[in-house]
């Protein structure tokens, strides 16, 4: 084992403990889609919550996992809200898992 495999710290399974899935711009939309996979597969329906810039990516997640035909867009929630003394945009996105979707995400994360 060289210095490099001994220095790099183990890679740890994401386990969700709610089915919010709260959604930054320090992440790609591809990301973001693997990782609603994994709280699809756990809860059957997640919410993506997103402020701001962040909202963006939120709808192209949501928008990708429905044209694959992995989950129904349920609810879509945009309001205003005041962090640190300045107004944000929060988008709520609630995702539903389809019966398909659930077979062909199972299918593709098994590890």
């Amino acid at each position: 084992m060289n210095t490099q495999q001994a220095q790099r710290p183990q890679k740890q399974k994401l386990d969700p403990a709610d089915n919010q899935l709260h959604v930054s711009s320090k992440k790609t939309a591809k990301e973001f889609i693997f990782i609603a996979k994994i709280f699809l597969k756990k809860f059957n329906n997640v919410e993506l919550h997103a402020l701001g810039e962040a909202t963006k990516i939120s709808v192209r997640v949501a928008e990708n996992l429905q044209r694959q035909g992995l989950i129904t867009i349920t609810k879509i929630n945009s309001f205003t809200t005041d962090i640190e003394g300045r107004k944000r945009v929060k988008l709520v996105i609630t995702l539903q898992l389809t019966q398909d979707g659930k077979a062909r995400i199972d299918q593709e994360l098994q590890a």
